[in-house]
């Protein structure tokens, strides 16, 4: 069929099972917001471009399919390349749609609205995979394209830039063949897999350490009969989180911490089995855990698998796919461990929590855990009770703990909150935010009430950028700058947004207004006082 651009986008789109984007129209991207005015899309309007990255990143990472934004040129393209980055670092399959202005004047920077000298070449920074559409009839093999890297693979973002004489411009399209990118999971070697084994097979003592692409794989099944199967003890990276529920006798989930007990039942294991984790420096505190040197990686990515804690086995594979030949090799040998004892493990997980850092705060993280049900998804910003929950909030499924971990950027959690509810709009939702964090991006409290999301805003205020002034206080001898926030009201902010709010000044009042907030189909901002004595 003969089309113009914007509508080779949406129509593309939705042959390719998208049901909702995101994003802020604009007079570059119009040509594709009329098309979607007789889509069945569905739009979800952000008020920041950064905002519609984050809305799509969360919708992503709890439903498991490319989340899209759709922006406008130069200012819309550098607003979301923000939530982009954190989508890269975080491996989320994240597909970027942006107009650019004519082709013939790119990069000139003769004065068009939105220019801007290397558009494309920004996003190629912060992507897995970018391109330029040069006509029409290239929209559809290059969207296709976008998804297919987007979930193949180590997921990641991409990025399709369709320039104005494009998107306004008309061509033929060909949808009937274009099929839906199916996500291959590589297979590992039947060598891989005996070698493994074997190493199985001559060790006591193994440790099972799952990181994010343990969740993304869809491996938890096939994880807990491992570890049940090798009496194993299962550790987790934050983004891991959920790919063995926390409350698991074998789970010690992510309570690491160099010297606690857990440190010393690793210094115990004569095998580990890594599962989809990059074992970065934020996660080993930069090569401080103590894996024995008998370990095998599983992993996804060729470029990831051998640079940090070299393995003494590497296995290219899905995870899933890697632990389900692990399980049928094993159980075909009749090979089992007895490891550690369940009773060994929970006296192991009792001492750790007592001793791990923000154990004096955990008593907020409980009473999250205690109004949320068992599948409630509960999504972080980088702020000080966020770093609690990492290691004291339990999570039993996986995809239902969303964190900033590799960027680390603030603003994350309402946007992303959003996107978390339209994905799964039956499940609890709640966005975990500090003051500061919060106003990055405050404004999306608009589209929650647009869209009628009912959202739990907690939001922890101790009026200052602590972890900074807690460095500050550590490292440059308590000379504070530029960390003490002056506030707004955030109840009559709330008032002004016409929602629920309320000030949480226990833990039982904040499981009581969580509990009350999630039956309603609007957001309630819960407001809880905090002290973070630095």
């Amino acid at each position: 069929m003969r089309v113009h651009g914007g509508e080779a986008v949406v129509r593309t789109l939705e042959r390719l099972g998208v049901e909702v984007v995101f994003g802020i129209p604009g007079v570059h991207t119009l040509a594709i917001y009329d098309a979607l005015y007789s889509s069945p899309i569905r739009h979800i309007l952000a008020r920041h471009e950064q905002g519609a990255g984050f809305m799509a990143d969360g919708y992503a990472r709890v439903s498991g399919k490319p989340g899209v934004a759709i922006v406008i040129t130069g200012p819309g393209v550098t607003n979301i390349a923000t939530a982009v980055g954190e989508a890269y670092a975080d491996s989320s399959p994240l597909v970027v749609i942006a107009s650019n202005v004519e082709q013939d004047w790119q990069g000139q920077m003769l004065g068009h609205l939105h220019d801007c000298r290397d558009q494309l070449g920004i996003m190629r920074v912060l992507t897995k995979w970018a391109d330029r559409a040069r006509g029409v009839p290239e929209v559809p093999t290059l969207i296709r394209e976008a998804f297919s890297q987007a979930i193949n693979g180590r997921p990641r973002p991409t990025h399709v830039e369709v320039p104005l004489d494009v998107l306004r411009g008309t061509g033929e399209i060909d949808l009937a063949h274009l099929e839906q990118p199916a996500r291959i999971a590589p297979q590992p070697s039947s060598g891989a897999v005996e070698l493994a084994v074997a190493a199985i097979e001559a060790s006591e003592r193994i440790v099972i350490y799952c990181g994010g692409g343990a969740v993304a794989s869809g491996a938890s099944a096939e994880l807990v009969e491992l570890a049940e199967r090798l009496g194993a003890a299962v550790l987790t990276t934050i983004q891991g989180k959920g790919a063995v529920p926390e409350d698991h006798p074998r789970c010690l989930g992510n309570l690491w911490e160099a010297g606690n007990p857990v440190d010393r039942l690793l210094r115990q294991a004569d095998l580990a089995i890594v599962f989809g984790s990059k074992l970065g420096a934020q996660d080993t505190e930069n090569g401080k855990l103590p894996l024995p040197e008998r370990r095998i990686r599983v992993d996804i990515d060729a470029g990831e698998i051998l640079r940090q804690y070299p393995p003494s086995l590497a296995i290219l594979a899905d995870v899933r796919a890697a632990a389900r030949a692990l399980l049928e090799a094993l159980a075909s040998r009749g090979i089992s461990r007895s490891g550690w004892s369940v009773e060994e493990l929970a006296a192991c997980k009792r001492a750790a929590l007592e001793q791990a850092w923000g154990a004096e705060h955990a008593e907020w993280l409980r009473a999250l855990r205690a109004a949320l049900p068992r599948d409630g998804i509960l999504v972080n910003d980088m702020t000080m009770m966020a770093y609690v929950g990492n290691r004291h909030y339990p999570v039993y499924e996986p995809r239902t703990y969303l964190f900033p971990t590799g960027y680390g950027t603030l603003g994350f959690a309402l946007p992303a909150a959003i996107g978390a509810k339209i994905a799964r709009p039956e499940a609890a939702v709640v966005a975990l935010v500090g003051d500061g964090g919060f106003q990055f991006t405050m404004q999306e409290v608009a589209t929650a009430v647009q869209f009628e999301l009912g959202i739990p805003i907690v939001l922890f205020n101790d009026a200052s950028y602590t972890a900074v002034k807690d460095e500050q206080a550590r490292s440059y001898g308590r000379r504070f700058i530029a960390v003490d926030l002056v506030n707004p009201d955030f109840l009559r902010l709330a008032e002004a947004y016409r929602i629920p709010a309320v000030r949480a000044t226990s833990p039982d009042m904040l499981t009581e207004a969580v509990t009350a907030a999630l039956n309603r189909s609007r957001p309630t901002l819960i407001e809880v006082p905090i002290d973070f004595p630095v």
